[in-house]
């Protein structure tokens, strides 16, 4: 199965069909920043929610998680608590086919610290088969923003105890913020780019985990602030 994620910086319905054609095998996309399509009179847009939903709260409609399946697997959203009303926008966990559990993020705010706040009021939900991907706004580069008890390091040390590995630290070998290739480029700025875009999961589970090459980064930067990551797994 192939789950693609992408923070679209906005305006998805002006560029849903960009990161379609780029991954006409993915099984599942994950759009972070992706507005409410009740909103929107759009009716190719609306149509992409026939399968799939939509994740926020009607009080910012240009912002929430939308998931989609082209492929039609099934998908279903699984209730979760959330500390307060704004951390609808960023998490939403839902199971495809009835099996296989998803937790999509895009934290903001605090970043890394409301996302350990949201995973450890629903620890119930963080188990070795759980996948959690998406825009984590979290990096070891960052470290020092952050406590350390909930800064990036302390979360992926955390996640490691449930059974979940960084699938791009795992693939590549690389070192947590030595990151090698970017996930996101500040202000579009090709001089500053960070690696924040990241996916968690069993090691058991992990096939492959990539992103565009290098020299593809400049088309993407068209689009958005952040690249599409993919990732590969055993069904």
């Amino acid at each position: 199965m192939r789950i693609v994620n992408w923070n679209c910086n906005g305006k998805f319905r002006e560029k849903w069909q960009v990161l379609f054609d780029a991954f006409p095998d993915a099984d599942i996309f994950i759009v972070d920043e992706c507005e409410d399509p009740d909103f929107y009179a759009d009716q190719e847009y609306r149509k992409l929610f026939t399968v799939g939903f939509h994740a926020g709260t009607p009080d910012y409609s240009m912002k929430g998680i939308g998931v989609f399946s082209p492929k039609g697997h099934r998908l279903q959203r699984v209730k979760c608590k959330y500390a307060h009303s704004l951390m609808m926008l960023g998490y939403a966990p839902f199971k495809v086919d009835s099996s296989l559990m998803i937790l999509a993020v895009w934290p903001h705010g605090k970043y890394v610290e409301e996302m350990m706040d949201f995973l450890m009021l629903n620890e119930t939900l963080i188990t070795k088969d759980l996948i959690i991907i998406g825009d984590t706004n979290s990096t070891s580069v960052l470290n020092h923003q952050h406590p350390k008890e909930k800064n990036h390091d302390a979360m992926v040390e955390w996640l490691q105890g449930k059974g979940l590995v960084d699938a791009y630290n795992y693939v590549t070998g690389e070192a947590q913020g030595e990151e090698t290739i970017p996930t996101f480029y500040w202000w579009r700025r090709e001089d500053k780019p960070f690696h924040l875009d990241r996916a968690y999961v069993s090691p058991d589970r992990l096939k492959d985990f990539t992103l565009p090459p290098l020299p593809e980064h400049k088309d993407w930067l068209q689009y958005s602030d952040h690249m599409p990551i993919v990732l590969d797994i055993t069904d």
